[in-house]
């Protein structure tokens, strides 16, 4: 019997060094469907067999073999559900529950198929033992329909014969995956591999990291959906010999690699049989790096993508097997931009496997002069320079949202910003969520100088860059060097991110005040905790609450 994807890797402690055999495969194999013979002497010939069927099941990460699937017709079967091998000569099924259950089996003599047959829920069987005793199992759950299973099989019955429904899975189902992911970003590529019944042996995600305000350690997400599943869970420091001696121990066609967030040394490149593949988060070459995504927006880039690529020694530097655009408009954010990504990624890496399985997969390689590289922001890269044109203030706001965040200083403090764009906000209808903007003579007022309402020919000189021109209650806008941007939300130290109503109602944030770089902080008295008053090209707005 084949094992689900989901519990590969759990196995009893016992591991028969004997040579495998090889399996017979095709439900029109005369030995599958011949009735086996009875042992009538359990002997020395007969306990070796024994040995090589529970080292063919284990290699074939199956939970039950018969003898009849390595072309021996007698009635001998081996099982490991996980709690230990069992071995049954001449085994017989002596009591079947009355209650029935249907469930998805595999069989590892026909590759590709699932079967969905309605078996009893427990049984007793009997048999003896490699010794020639005579021993009894009392079996329920898994362990009972194995037991059924390959009974079945020494009676030339296959699951093909009891289904209710056969299921024909893909390619990419008979390769054995090492999946190597951290953070949220992997997690729809290593859903993806089990939605397509890939048998994935092994997952390698960074150590549990302390989060939050408490600091308690907090696991990756990849390590919870890979633990949800069953799956074997490796979190090293570092990749060492040790670690390359765990991935040899899983026998992995291939690895596959989503966020580690670590460069894999020659050594673990090397242990997968058909090599190694790696999602990016870019049209490749284009922001080869840690940081894609918001080099992407900070950038301006029109259109990004994602990428799989086979592997090498460089960053980021391998033949490329497929890619996938995904288009940007000027409203989104890195957040967004993310999760867009992780699904496409998810998808194309799904597309990816079944080439590799089908030995279709291309290489073409990268043109080095088109490449681009795209590090992690430094710190000094979170400050918003109002001195620079408003689409690029826009571009960085945009690309550190959610996390860590844009940072200005706003009456001496810190102030984060989420959510910018250059086009204003759409105007709400009068009395709208509570709230309606007046100016001069009671309507919204003239657009701040580069706004969409246009200016007079003789327009006064724009206020300094950092000014708040103007409050909504959906967005603040900030002068730049050109024109204004528009912000959405608005994160005072120690607080959550605001709305420019909330900021008003609890702040008193008020149009004329200014947002400095640190640099300006330390000369400048508009850093004082007053608005400044209203003045030519500043639009003043009431913002009420509900």
């Amino acid at each position: 019997m084949a094992e689900g994807p989901r519990r590969q890797g759990r196995r009893g402690d016992r591991r028969p060094q004997a040579e495998p055999l090889p399996i017979v495969k095709g439900a029109d194999q005369p030995v599958l469907r011949t009735p086996a013979q009875p042992v009538p002497k359990v002997t020395r010939e007969i306990r070796r067999l024994l040995d090589r069927m529970a080292a063919t099941m284990y290699a074939a990460d199956g939970i039950g073999l018969a003898a009849p699937q390595v072309g021996v017709s007698k009635r001998i079967i081996v099982v490991d559900v996980g709690d230990g091998l069992i071995e049954l000569i001449n085994p017989e099924i002596v009591r079947r529950g009355e209650a029935t259950e249907a469930g998805y089996e595999g069989c590892l003599s026909l590759p590709r198929i699932l079967a969905e047959v309605e078996r009893p829920t427990s049984v007793q069987v009997t048999g003896l033992d490699r010794r020639g005793r005579r021993v009894w199992v009392e079996a329920e759950g898994l362990l009972a329909r194995c037991l059924q299973h390959e009974i079945d099989h020494l009676d030339g019955v296959l699951i093909t014969d009891r289904a209710r429904k056969v299921v024909e899975l893909p390619p990419e189902s008979e390769l054995r995956v090492v999946f190597m992911g951290t953070p949220a970003f992997a997690v729809p590529s290593l859903e993806e591999l089990l939605r397509r019944q890939v048998r994935v042996v092994g997952v390698v995600t960074q150590p549990d990291r302390p989060q939050g305000r408490g600091l308690a350690p907090a696991a990756p997400p990849v390590k919870v959906v890979a633990q949800a599943h069953d799956l074997p869970v490796l979190q090293p420091e570092r990749l060492d010999e040790a670690v390359v001696a765990q991935l040899e121990a899983w026998r992995p066609d291939l690895l596959v690699v989503v966020a580690y967030g670590k460069i894999l040394p020659p050594a673990v490149l090397a242990v997968p049989r058909l090599g190694a593949i790696n999602l990016h988060a870019s049209l490749l070459p284009r922001h080869r790096g840690a940081a894609p995504i918001q080099r992407a927006i900070l950038a301006g880039d029109r259109v990004t993508g994602v990428s799989t690529m086979w592997m090498d020694e460089g960053l980021d530097t391998g033949d490329i097997i497929l890619q996938r655009e995904v288009p940007l408009d000027e409203a989104i954010t890195a957040g967004q931009l993310h999760d867009r990504l992780a699904r496409a990624g998810a998808e194309l890496l799904g597309e990816t496997l079944r080439l590799v399985a089908e030995g279709k997969a291309p290489r073409r390689p990268q043109d080095p002069a088109q490449a681009t590289s795209a590090p992690r922001l430094r710190p000094e890269e979170e400050w918003v320079d109002w001195n620079r044109p408003a689409v690029e203030v826009a571009r960085r706001i945009r690309a550190l949202d959610p996390r860590p965040g844009a940072r200005t200083l706003w009456r001496g403090r810190i102030l984060k910003l989420f959510g910018a764009t250059v086009t204003p906000p759409q105007a709400a209808a009068p009395g709208a969520d509570g709230a309606k903007a007046t100016g001069a003579g009671g309507d919204r007022g003239p657009e701040p100088r580069g706004g969409q309402g246009g200016a007079a020919s003789a327009d006064p000189p724009a206020p300094p860059p950092g000014t708040i021109v103007a409050v909504r209650p959906e967005a603040v806008a900030v002068q730049c060097l050109n024109e204004p941007v528009w912000i959405r939300r608005l994160q005072p130290a120690g607080r959550r991110p605001l709305t420019p109503q909330e900021m008003v109602n609890g702040y008193r944030l008020a149009v004329g005040e200014r947002l400095l770089a640190p640099a300006e902080a330390g000369s400048s008295d508009a850093a004082s905790a007053g608005p400044a008053p209203h003045g030519p090209g500043v639009e003043a707005v009431e913002a009420r609450g509900r």
